[in-house]
């Protein structure tokens, strides 16, 4: 099996571009230039970051930035903490004059894997270089200071990833998810259910992204959701792992609005079959129950029918579980930590 590759991640003039006079710089006050208070740091794209995590290798910072790339532009890119390689560690590998500086460190940190590197600085000296010196695939690909990293610079490395390790593998969705997200939900202007499912479940990475976002937090991770899918506004149905040890199908699922609502749907992918086959969907579950409260209306100009398809799945494959929809929202939270208090604990 092909080993997962790496990309290394230069910042100025590849995440940051730089215009006239910047690069100078960033040279000259290195402590100003890779501070917070940097106005340049505006000129960062949060694109970037999403298009770098749907590449599903491993991102790693090869800067001169150092740590305080996840001190500063991490954030912002919503990136997560990563590697960071120390370009200060003795190497003994021979390398001609008029090599780039990082070269030999990135071949001895990549270590035989298959690699990216991404910088503004790349010429046909390193390319040669790296060619003869690393044993596994290498893609330098030279990206414009001027514009900084593209969609077009990340659809051909993400073209060369999939060639180099294939497409990431599908996971396995439990039979009641999938059946929700394969089944058409009707939003008739309004008056049906908004949800959109996805065709599979959302990687961990792209969740980690959006999530740091969400929360403004950039030390979350996104891992405890799995989102199959989104509302009209861009909130997400998810499963919620927080049952150690409990297969996916056996989390309860959950909805994270994007304007900061939470809700509790089902106590888990079952009763969500249940709870879409009843003809309900995210936004008719309000954020807050009074103690004791039971029952819910949706909106008034909702129109809440069965969903035929879901009906025919959700008693072929949870027979038993068959239950009125406010049963189902009731009992959900049942046993789970207060979501809203458990999100807010994360928020910044």
């Amino acid at each position: 099996m092909t080993q997962r590759p790496i990309v290394f991640l230069d910042i100025d003039g590849t995440l940051l571009p730089l215009g006239p006079g910047d690069r100078s710089r960033s040279v000259d006050i290195p402590q100003e230039w890779r501070a917070q208070s940097n106005p340049q740091l505006a000129k960062l794209r949060r694109t970037s970051g999403y298009n770098l995590l749907r590449l599903g290798a491993e991102l790693v910072w090869a800067t001169a930035w150092g740590q305080d790339a996840n001190d500063v532009v991490a954030p912002i890119l919503a990136l997560g903490r990563l590697p960071v390689v120390d370009f200060d560690q003795d190497d003994d590998v021979p390398v001609p004059g008029g090599l780039h500086w990082k070269a030999a460190a990135l071949v001895r940190f990549a270590a035989g894997r298959p690699f990216v590197w991404l910088d503004d600085e790349i010429r046909d000296l390193d390319v040669q270089w790296v060619e003869a010196a690393h044993p596994g695939p290498a893609l330098l690909h030279h990206v414009s200071p001027t514009l900084g990293l593209t969609e077009d610079d990340a659809a051909a490395v993400e073209a060369w990833v999939r060639e180099v390790a294939g497409p990431p593998v599908p996971e396995d969705v439990p039979p009641p998810l999938r059946a929700i997200m394969d089944a058409c939900h009707d939003y008739d202007d309004g008056r049906g259910v908004a949800f959109e499912p996805y065709p599979g479940l959302e990687p961990v990475a792209e969740t980690g992204w959006w999530f740091r976002h969400w929360t403004g937090s950039p030390e979350v991770t996104g891992q405890e959701f799995r989102p199959f899918g989104q509302d009209g506004g861009g909130g997400y149905v998810c499963s919620w792992t927080i049952r150690p040890g409990a297969d996916l199908a056996d989390q309860p699922v959950i909805y994270l609005g994007s304007d900061g609502d939470v809700a509790v749907l089902a106590a888990d992918a079952w009763d969500a079959l249940w709870f879409f086959a009843h003809g309900y969907g995210p936004h008719d579950v309000p954020s807050e129950f009074e103690p004791g409260e039971r029952y819910f209306q949706p909106e008034p100009d909702r129109v809440v029918r069965p969903h035929a398809e879901l009906v025919r799945a959700a008693e072929l494959l949870a027979p038993g579980r068959r239950r009125p929809v406010e049963q189902i929202v009731a009992e959900a939270p049942a046993g789970l930590p207060d979501l809203r208090v458990w999100v807010d604990g994360l928020c910044r």
